[in-house]
């Protein structure tokens, strides 16, 4: 059988009434609602993460999932920051070709300081983590990239990192890329500890 291209319009239709998101929808149609939708071009890595979440929403309710649901699962499984790992401000410097850094976690009770370093500033955040809570990460998958063109324009940061055999995404935008790096990468392995129970009280 011939596969036609048709104009949804052409059957009174709009486009975003055809695709639809549903328990066996695949891991591309999250991605291009949220591209198209939302403005939010995921890497393809991260295409099967955020399609589970769905799909496992769509699961549970036994209902299409519509745009909007999409874009508050993400933000609340990939965007969000668990409690006790909020960036709240880093100081970074080279030195011989290294990077020393600084990060100040915000969490219930106090500003956690850590520090470390390495040959960049993702590789100083996780010596930092290292040192402080004895576990040993590892960046799986790494992107960023801008969301728009001009100066002023959000970058969007994913990041994948494994723990003790555990991986876990998130991502994070920001208008200061490095920010949005660092805690794409910080809330990565706040999950992953979670996850774990790695993570020592603070």
């Amino acid at each position: 059988m011939a596969y036609l291209p048709i104009d949804p319009a052409d059957l009174g239709r709009r486009y975003e009434e055809v695709v639809r998101i549903n328990s066996q929808s695949g891991k591309g149609g999250v991605a291009l609602v949220l591209e198209r939708d939302h403005g939010i071009t995921l890497p393809k890595w991260l295409h099967p993460a955020v399609s589970r979440v769905v799909q496992a929403e769509a699961d549970a309710t036994g209902e299409e999932i519509s745009s909007r649901q999409i874009r508050a699962l993400f933000d609340k499984h990939f965007l969000g920051v668990p409690d006790g790992w909020g960036l709240h401000g880093y100081d970074l410097h080279s030195e011989a070709q290294r990077t020393h850094g600084k990060f100040r976690l915000s969490t219930a009770s106090a500003d956690l300081l850590l520090t470390g370093e390495g040959q960049g500033l993702i590789e100083a955040l996780i010596d930092a983590v290292n040192r402080r809570f004895g576990a040993s990460v590892e960046v799986v998958e790494f992107d960023e990239h801008a969301m728009s063109a001009g100066t002023e324009a959000k970058a969007l940061a994913s990041v994948t990192v494994e723990i003790a055999g555990k991986q876990a995404s998130a991502c994070c935008i920001d208008e200061d890329t490095s920010l949005a790096s660092l805690q794409a990468t910080l809330s990565a392995i706040g999950r992953a500890l979670a996850a774990q129970d790695l993570r020592q009280a603070i």
